[in-house]
């Protein structure tokens, strides 16, 4: 019996009323056999945790929901005399979920910069009035120069200049970090706005910094020092925005999450839970504590109630 039981993907636990009778620890009747696949299933789910994926409840009919182990009712079980409880069961058993993973995106190569505080190597006598002729696309790389850099294209010419080592654009996570927070309250404010709403951004945070006569993107030569103040201003920016408002509102304690909220987290609690929003047993626990058989019938303050009641579940499943 040991050996079958650790050998299968799933073990169907048929759940009856002598089944139960039998497996229960002050049981009279006989049935050693029952109490040993009762130990063996319970040792396996203590060795996991609290979690399992193998033993499955299955019922003849929801009048035997009773007869469920103990060990067993945190768990999904299948009715098999409805015919969406078999299908859902029978999907599980041949492993044909109802929705698929999408395939996951290919990944972004993105270009490797040196390390920061990279300074080229000086030779010792610098060779002074270098001539050379470029031939091509107009389009070359000078990696240092010691003093002057005289160009004489016969096209329009366009100088970049890559950030020098210890300013904002030398540190990649560091302009990073600016640049989400600027696209973050952009589309923040976009959603108020309309389109002109980046450019009335950037024209309020160049007169914050004063660099009203520049570009806004002169502080990557700006020292990594500046980086903190800039970060804290976009941040208090957004924090002042509607979406900053709530979520400093929620953090505080202050504000019912919306029901859309209240549904991403249930979901994220209930698959921790190894139960589905459809499942019975959240059906079941709906009508026992709000007198309700559906969420769309949930208030918006009870929603968050129910999600506050299994974040407690959760937690003591982990034994936090």
């Amino acid at each position: 019996m040991q050996t079958e039981l650790c050998n299968c993907h799933y073990v169907l636990v048929v759940c009856t009323k002598g089944y139960c009778e039998k497996l229960a620890p002050n049981a009279k009747a006989g049935g050693k056999g029952v109490k040993w696949e009762g130990a063996i299933i319970t040792q396996e789910i203590y060795d996991h945790e609290g979690r399992n994926k193998r033993f499955i409840p299955v019922l003849f009919g929801e009048g035997n929901k009773e007869y469920i182990p103990s060990v067993l009712r945190p768990f999904t079980y299948y009715d098999v005399l409805h015919d969406d409880s078999y299908e859902k069961l029978y999907r599980r058993l041949s492993r044909q979920p109802e929705v698929n993973k999408p395939p996951l995106g290919k990944v972004i190569k993105f270009p490797i910069e040196k390390a920061r505080g990279y300074k080229p190597p000086i030779t010792k006598k610098p060779v002074e009035n270098i001539r050379q002729n470029l031939t091509g696309n107009n389009n070359f790389q000078v990696g240092a120069i010691g003093g002057d850099l005289n160009l004489y294209p016969q096209a329009k010419t366009t100088v970049k200049l890559l950030p020098p080592p210890g300013t904002i654009g030398a540190n990649p996570l560091l302009k990073q970090a600016i640049k989400e927070r600027f696209n973050k309250l952009g589309e923040e404010r976009e959603k108020r706005f309309g389109k002109r709403a980046y450019e009335v951004m950037y024209k309020i945070f160049k007169t914050a910094f004063d660099i009203k006569n520049d570009k806004w993107t002169v502080i990557w030569n700006w020292p990594e020092a500046a980086g903190d103040p800039i970060i804290h201003y976009l941040d208090a920016k957004y924090a002042n925005t509607i979406s900053g408002r709530i979520t400093q509102s929620i953090e505080k304690g202050t504000f019912i999450p919306t029901k859309r909220q209240s549904y991403a987290r249930e979901k994220e609690l209930l698959e921790q839970l190894d139960l589905e929003i459809s499942s019975p047993q959240v059906k079941e626990c709906l009508a026992k504590y709000f007198g309700v058989n559906s969420h769309t019938k949930l208030t918006r303050t009870s929603h968050w109630q129910w999600v506050m009641y299994l974040e407690q579940q959760v937690k003591e499943m982990i034994g936090e």
